[in-house]
């Protein structure tokens, strides 16, 4: 059978068990999306209010905890939703394949990762008293494997064409499901732990992952428990490595440009500087986030209608990017319009003065979403090597010109460069896009909502 026979017969099969249109996915995302924004703001003013000064370095502690994490699994959660989207149902030994890859990462990479991570936290946590700096350390590695767990069930749910539950699974924050168990824990340790602090705040974030990605195991190891992969070997491990290469440094290198200017503020400024330009960082990331997880939702049909129906992925391309401008329009105008306001809303009043930082900042958030879902059909279409080469080379722009307009111009000079490396390179990858694929993936002042309705999600 051909790959065109192969994957019309697993759309055909997923459509006949009652899977959603890419409609309805795109609905349930949408609620999906509004849980898991207010669970990450819940999330960031629970932590502020608790640890104030400190609240850069717990910023600087996650988003570092997620790019090891997307280390880690080396692209597997990437490429085993472009595999599983294609899979037939009887197709055993495809199956196989994908429980190889998973073993793999959850056995040897993320461990190695983790472990690794508990290393580096102890060492950089030298003026910490000795529990707490235990407690910081071991929390740090436990968010660096719980994170990579997280993001691997969620791809392989929304592979397989579970889409509701993948729904809840997925975003920046680690889906709805994993924002609010986090708010809520953190709200914990705010009212009933405070002495615990930052150790507190990053414990309670790791065991906010554990129940949904015990969850989402659960709900992926049904479908293969009957295939054995048997002895985990050597060659194994380098089949998964060699195979995601691309995907993981696509997906380190897009990691790395979300959080460089954190990190650069952590090594420039004063405690309370980080904490005000991660503040502001950390609500400009919200508007980023409908493009992103957007293009999780579409993925799957992307990789299917790949060289197959251009005219068709170009318009829902089109149409979805229009959704995600959106929503990220009810969430741009208030940053807009009142932002030291919002800022004393969401982590109260002192950080009021990060005002022109988060304005500057969803300049260059607002260019992801105006340039569409551009890495998806590149990543789909085994042109995963472009988009890394890309986002490399913004990480290189961001270290340079970051670390440059942050010594000579302080904190708004550092959120001049992440917006217009931003820019860059998402303008970059839409022309890329439209030169390499011939489609266009910007917003649509038409968007065809019929033609969702009639693809299977």
């Amino acid at each position: 059978m051909t790959m065109d026979g192969r994957e019309s017969e697993a759309a055909s099969s997923r459509a006949a068990g009652g899977s959603l249109s890419l409609s309805g996915a795109t609905v349930w995302f949408a609620i999906s999306y509004g849980i898991a924004v207010l669970g990450y703001l819940a999330v960031n003013a629970f932590a502020a209010r608790l640890l104030y000064d400190e609240f850069g370095y717990f910023v600087i502690a996650v988003t570092a905890a997620t790019v090891l994490g997307q280390l880690g699994l080396f692209g597997a959660h990437r490429g085993g939703l472009r595999e599983a989207a294609r899979l037939r149902s009887d197709d055993s030994e495809g199956l196989l394949n994908l429980r190889r890859a998973v073993r793999v990462v959850s056995v040897v990479t993320l461990p190695v990762t983790a472990s690794l991570s508990v290393v580096g936290a102890f060492l950089l946590a030298a003026d910490v008293d000795g529990r707490s700096r235990w407690v910081l350390a071991i929390g740090t590695g436990v968010l660096v494997w719980l994170g990579g767990q997280q993001k691997l069930w969620a791809n392989y749910l929304r592979g397989f064409g579970h889409t509701r539950l993948a729904s809840l699974f997925e975003g920046r924050s680690g889906g709805a499901l994993v924002a609010v168990c986090q708010g809520a824990l953190v709200a914990i340790v705010l009212f009933f732990f405070s002495d615990l602090g930052l150790s507190g705040a990053l414990a309670a974030m790791a065991v906010g992952f554990a129940i949904p990605v015990l969850l989402a195991w659960y709900l992926v190891s049904r479908m293969w428990r009957h295939v054995h992969p048997g002895k985990l070997t050597l060659k194994d491990v380098r089949h998964v490595i060699h195979r995601n290469r691309h995907f993981a440094s696509n997906m380190l290198g897009g990691s790395l440009n979300s959080n460089l200017e954190t990190w650069i503020a952590g090594v420039v400024f004063t405690s309370i500087n980080v904490s005000l330009f991660s503040a502001a960082q950390r609500l400009s990331t919200l508007l980023s986030i409908s493009i992103m997880s957007m293009g999780v939702v579409f993925s799957p049909v992307v990789s299917r209608l790949f060289a197959r129906d251009d005219d068709q992925l170009e318009a829902l391309l089109r149409t979805g990017a229009t959704l995600a401008a959106v929503f990220t329009g009810i969430l741009w105008i208030p940053m807009l319009v009142a932002p030291q306001l919002l800022l004393q809303a969401v982590y109260g009043d002192a950080f009021g003065g990060a005002a022109l930082i988060l304005v500057i900042l969803t300049l260059g958030s607002v260019s992801n979403v105006l340039t569409g879902m551009c890495a998806v059909p590149l990543t789909m279409s085994q042109h995963e090597a472009v988009v890394a080469k890309l986002q490399w080379g913004g990480v290189v722009l961001r270290i340079g010109l970051g670390t440059l307009l942050a010594t000579q111009f302080g904190t708004v000079g550092l959120a001049v460069s992440a917006a217009m490396v931003s820019t860059c390179v998402s303008g970059t990858l839409w022309y890329v896009t439209r030169r390499r694929m011939g489609i266009w993936t910007h917003p649509t002042l038409r968007p065809d909502l019929r033609l969702l309705r009639r693809t299977a999600g």
